[in-house]
């Protein structure tokens, strides 16, 4: 396993545009797939204190059980932007942002261009000083992609590493390191303010069209479909935790179609 992770990211030290369309071609034809059995079962990660019960039961279930001590204050700082993402709460997602955030979002954030040049084009024309209602517009594109947020489903941190999150490590596969963990963030928010970079996954509710679809693609009927215990429709979400006015805020963040890696 170890080694199938380094042959793979030794094939992603494509630009962070390229890999984008090599995911959306693998995802285009894993779908199926991807929707009934990829990603990890949701983790125990214990309760913290403040957690309270809500329908979707412990909404503190999902966090990485295995975090180190001196990552748990990373998990519990992006904590309540996952619950208010999965429970559709637009306006609280938004509210828990940094100032950093909240100054320029690209479009590539919420639907990654399928194309180098749209990429590139998203990116040089971000919308700046965006407000609650135009975060909340955003979100729909999540939402016509991957389905409507129900859950949080698993929440880890992925690296604290300075460097890593400065894109300046000098390890072997620090630069696919550096992707992994902040994506296209740019290089507008500081460096001295990052603390850590995680990524997790929200289970979603598709649309009785996109499950029909998915049905088709796998030469089942819709009932067969929603009988299987693995089918289990679901986005990614990368988020950068930085430090502003003594306060740790998600600094930027990515929402991503399932991967072969999850």
């Amino acid at each position: 396993m170890f080694l199938m992770r380094r042959h793979v990211k030794k094939m992603e030290t494509l630009s962070v545009s390229v890999a984008c369309r090599v995911t959306i071609l693998i995802g285009a034809i894993l779908l199926p797939v991807l929707l009934t059995s990829c990603g990890k079962k949701g983790q125990d990660g214990g309760t913290v204190a403040g957690e309270e019960k809500t329908a979707h039961g412990n909404e503190g279930d999902f966090l990485d059980k295995d975090a180190k001590p001196d990552e748990r204050k990373y998990l519990v700082a992006a904590k309540p932007f996952f619950i208010a993402i999965a429970n559709q709460q637009y306006a609280e997602a938004y509210a828990l942002l940094s100032s950093y955030a909240k100054a320029r979002m690209s479009l590539n954030q919420f639907t990654p261009a399928e194309e180098r040049a749209e990429f590139a084009r998203n990116e040089s024309n971000p919308l700046t000083n965006v407000t609650a209602e135009q975060f909340a517009d955003l979100m729909k594109y999540v939402e016509a992609a991957h389905g409507a947020p129900r859950a949080p489903k698993m929440l880890h941190v992925f690296s604290t590493d300075a460097d890593v999150l400065n894109r300046r490590s000098a390890e072997q596969f620090g630069a696919v390191d550096s992707m992994f963990a902040i994506g296209a963030m740019p290089d507008s928010i500081p460096g001295d303010i990052r603390r850590a970079s995680l990524r997790g996954q929200i289970h979603t509710e598709l649309s009785p069209e996109d499950v029909e679809k998915a049905a088709n693609a796998q030469g089942i009927s819709v009932d067969e479909l929603k009988k299987d215990e693995n089918f289990d429709p679901y986005f990614n979400l990368k988020v950068v935790i930085v430090e502003e006015d003594g306060q740790l805020k998600v600094g930027y963040f990515e929402f991503l179609p399932p991967s072969m890696m999850d």
